[in-house]
């Protein structure tokens, strides 16, 4: 087994898990804090790997690329290289003020690709009210390249194999997208209501956005969606009119406005 096989096995084995889990029982911290960043910490001190592909254990989003780029693995921004298997991820939200290049709200392991579409495995997401942290779980989720809060990489220095040997198995790199998911509940093959939820998600898919995508192709809106940098060059270029006009006409036809501005904001710094 590889050591990249040996990390995104352990980090399955996370899923459904909580903060409590990952703070007190694998790190033994003395409270439970915001835990995206110590939920790879904790993945990757099972795995023997801290000093290895890690500097140690982190509490920001940014820490694996601002302490191990260069000397533990390759920090790198979308785009900029093709993401793989066991890349951890960098999400920066609009609301963040970021102090170097390497600032990041909010971390996750990369398990597989396919063209546009990541799926992830991320901890301390979709908790809710004051006690976000403790509510929340890890998470395998789907996320989009081209999201404007998907900001950058980094990928460890990966060795072939760990010192129990080689594995012919390659790596899980290809899942079917979400639009090939949809028109297959659509056409029936994956049940429909409960049964097709718990389908899904057994199979490792996001509910959700594939629910969405079949209520949008359904209701006839959307089928061809533009990715966000498109819509945001085309903002740019004037396309979309200006202010509440803009607001308007991206969400009539189905689009997020706030993406869409956050990137145009990004590209025009």
């Amino acid at each position: 087994m590889t050591d990249r096989e040996k990390f995104l096995n352990t980090a399955r084995s996370y899923i459904g898990k909580d903060g409590y889990f990952v703070c007190k029982t694998k790190l033994a911290l003395d409270a439970v804090y915001d835990w995206c960043a110590f939920a790879v910490s904790a993945i990757m001190k099972d795995c023997g790997f801290i000093g290895k592909y890690t500097s140690g254990v982190h509490s920001f989003a940014s820490d694996e690329g601002r302490y191990g780029d260069g000397k533990y693995g390759t920090w790198f921004l979308k785009y900029s290289q093709a993401v793989q298997p066991g890349d951890i991820i960098m999400f920066r939200y609009s609301s963040l003020n970021p102090i170097d290049k390497y600032s990041a709200s909010h971390v996750g392991i990369v398990e597989a690709v396919s063209g546009n579409t990541l799926t992830t495995l991320e901890g301390n997401v979709e908790g809710w009210g004051d006690n976000w942290a403790c509510n929340s779980t890890f998470k395998r989720k789907t996320r989009y390249l081209n999201d404007s809060s998907v900001y950058a990489f980094f990928r460890p220095k990966w060795k072939e194999s760990t010192s129990t040997g080689t594995s012919s198995q390659k790596i899980k790199t290809a899942k079917k997208t979400v639009d090939e998911l949809a028109k297959e509940v659509i056409a029936g093959k994956w049940s429909a209501g409960d049964v097709s939820k718990a389908k899904l998600t057994a199979a490792g898919y996001d509910y959700s956005a594939v629910q969405n995508r079949v209520n949008e192709i359904l209701s006839g809106k959307v089928q061809n969606k533009k990715s966000v940098d498109e819509l945001a060059h085309e903002v740019i270029c004037g396309k979309w009119g200006n202010g509440e006009e803009r607001r308007k006409k991206l969400t009539v036809a189905g689009y997020n406005y706030s993406d869409v501005q956050d990137r145009v904001n990004e590209l025009m710094k």
